[in-house]
């Protein structure tokens, strides 16, 4: 990471110009400079391999292309480029998948003015952010001497692997039940016995898992 006097090279993503703009702006007169900006996860990813900038502001979700599925493009193409998720929502598997793509921290849009410039600051140094209680659960479930995160301790079924996928994409109960075509109780049954059967303590840990396994999607 570079070190002030040096300026701190960011990469602005996310499909909102007026955004863009807005922290364009308030990085003025810091030690930030903002060396582009990308409208979509894939101009992220290109302009993360052309600039190799030090830190990345990404969003989740912008037209053309997923911001978590670019975190993990990013992370493997450029490790040496800090991730920040920065987005508008509060929903503890994004940030457990988050943590299992790579990012040094997760930020709320609502953050004022001194909290985002510290933070920022705080992943220029090498840290990691640890604001929530979720992410904190989520990054001891991605610990490598963790056993969960290697082996099964019991095979998942059919179902409860289209339940685990459902999971990793955030969504709640209420959501899955008529995807599946099943009751909001069988649902969370089905997450008891993934919890049990991964040997992870949450159903945050257990989209962690999850996303460290592919299963990400519904494909």
């Amino acid at each position: 990471m570079s070190e002030h006097p040096t300026p701190i090279r960011v990469l602005l993503a996310d499909d909102h110009a007026i955004w863009r703009g807005g922290v364009r702006s308030l990085l003025e007169d810091t030690e930030f400079e903002v060396a582009g900006e990308a409208a979509s996860g894939r101009e992220a990813v290109q302009q993360s391999k052309e600039l190799q900038p030090d830190l990345v502001l990404l969003d989740i979700r912008m037209v053309g292309g997923d911001g978590l599925d670019a975190l993990a493009t990013i992370k493997a193409e450029c490790p040496q480029t800090a991730v920040i998720m920065l987005t508008t929502y509060d929903n503890p598997t994004y940030m457990a998948r988050a943590v299992a793509g790579g990012a040094a921290g997760y930020l709320l849009k609502g953050v004022d003015h001194d909290e985002f410039l510290g933070c920022l600051r705080a992943v220029a140094r090498g840290e990691m952010l640890l604001s929530r209680e979720e992410l904190t659960r989520a990054l001891r479930g991605l610990d490598a001497d963790d056993a969960s995160a290697a082996e099964l301790i019991q095979p998942l079924s059919q179902r409860e692997t289209e339940v685990l996928q459902l999971l990793a994409t955030g969504l709640s109960n209420r959501e899955m039940a008529p995807l599946l075509f099943i009751s909001e109780s069988t649902v969370k049954s089905h997450i008891e016995h993934i919890i049990r059967k991964l040997g992870v303590s949450d159903r945050v840990q257990a989209a962690v898992w999850a996303a460290r396994h592919g299963l990400t999607g519904t494909d």
